[in-house]
């Protein structure tokens, strides 16, 4: 959940007088289709007017390509250098150029949108050659359409956030977008309402709402709340796997003494002594149970409820019941004890703020294709 947060947010100066970026458009070159240019022309500084964070530069005269480009000497069409010249002579940061011709019943050429210290980007262009007035709404969404591919869209601003002296990440409409360093963060932002969260280790999420203007600054800043202490769930878990553990493996121990309990009890029949069972000297007695009915302790008796048997079958029961408990139980006792050890030694033990408290021993946990495997080591 977030956490609360005061949350400022103040709106900078616009970087134009407007918050829009002024875009000149020269004059489309052509040698064929003259009453087209003229239509694309104005239809792209329609386009432009209307573009979000954009502007049609008001110049003191309509400069056509043609006649710029003989003027300064420049290559047909126009090279990186003769738009700089370009740009100096109409003093403008940016600007659309371009260039058509006849094609059947269409006109085709494209279009160049250069930018001071970016250079240009082009698109090219076929539509009817019927389309001769700028009012036409097909020309002008075709313009509009190649001028936001030109462009890339509308201009965003710029957004500074401060959240005390935390470092963390920043997260924009849900996505990564940047980190906190000394508790300050500058992202680029398009234009429109963004949702802001600002995260920090020990402290509630900080989340705001802001809307971006075109070639617009804003600054959010946002008021740190830690995080209430809760209970130290890790460390919990830690010593409850440790004494889980500790349980298992204190069972196990005693199933094992068990075992080696019914092992003795079982020993005299496995003697010899007795004379009524010597047939169990030298074997296991739980393994030949199922010879006992057959065996005859006297002429013409069967030992089939003979007390001893009923007694051997108890003991080895009792046996296998205790060797699978210990059997499986080490295991567990393993598991759950390297558990809590690395829930232990991997939780946070650092005192409110003071320095991180050091436990008396090292762990270093390693995994390989023979299973998994702790080293623990004293800490002097």
């Amino acid at each position: 959940m977030a956490g609360l947060a005061l949350i400022i947010a103040a709106p900078g100066t616009a970087w134009a007088e407007d918050g829009e970026l002024p875009v000149a458009v020269l004059t489309v070159q052509t040698l064929d289709a003259f009453e087209q240019a003229d239509a694309l022309t104005n239809a792209m500084k329609r386009a432009i007017e209307d573009a979000p964070g954009w502007s049609a530069a008001q110049l003191p005269k309509d400069y056509a390509l043609l006649v710029l480009s003989n003027s300064l000497g420049c290559t047909d069409p126009p090279d990186a250098a003769c738009e700089e010249k370009i740009a100096s002579e109409i003093k403008v940061d940016r600007f659309v150029w371009g260039q058509m011709k006849q094609d059947g019943r269409d006109v085709v050429g494209d279009l160049h949108f250069w930018v001071r210290g970016q250079g240009s980007k082009a698109a090219t262009f076929r539509y009817s050659a019927n389309l001769t007035t700028a009012a036409d709404e097909t020309l002008v969404d075709l313009a509009r359409g190649k001028f936001v591919e030109l462009a890339g869209g509308p201009p965003g601003g710029k957004l500074k956030i401060t959240a005390g002296k935390l470092s963390g990440d920043i997260f924009v409409d849900g996505k990564p977008a940047g980190k906190l360093v000394a508790g300050v963060a500058t992202l680029d932002l398009g234009i429109g309402t963004h949702k802001i969260r600002a995260t920090s280790r020990g402290y509630e999420d900080m989340e705001a709402s802001v809307e971006i203007k075109a070639r617009e600054d804003r600054a959010v800043a946002l008021v740190p709340v830690q995080e209430a202490e809760g209970p130290p769930v890790q460390k919990i878990l830690g010593f409850t796997a440790l004494g889980l553990g500790a349980a298992a493996a204190g069972v196990a121990t005693y199933a094992g003494v068990r075992v080696l309990q019914i092992n003795s009890d079982l020993d005299p029949y496995q003697s010899g002594v007795d004379p009524d069972w010597a047939f169990l000297e030298g074997k296991d007695g739980c393994e030949a149970e199922g010879d006992y009915p057959n065996i005859a302790l006297a002429p013409g008796q069967n030992n089939a409820n003979d007390p001893k048997k009923t007694e051997i079958q108890d003991l080895c029961d009792q046996g296998r019941t205790f060797q699978t408990m210990t059997l499986g139980l080490w295991p567990v006792a393993g598991t759950l004890a390297g558990a809590g050890i690395i829930l232990i030694a991997t939780a946070d033990w650092s005192g409110g703020g003071k320095e991180s408290a050091k436990l008396p021993f090292t762990i270093l946990p390693s995994f390989g294709p023979d299973g998994a495997n702790l080293t623990v080591g004293a800490r002097f």
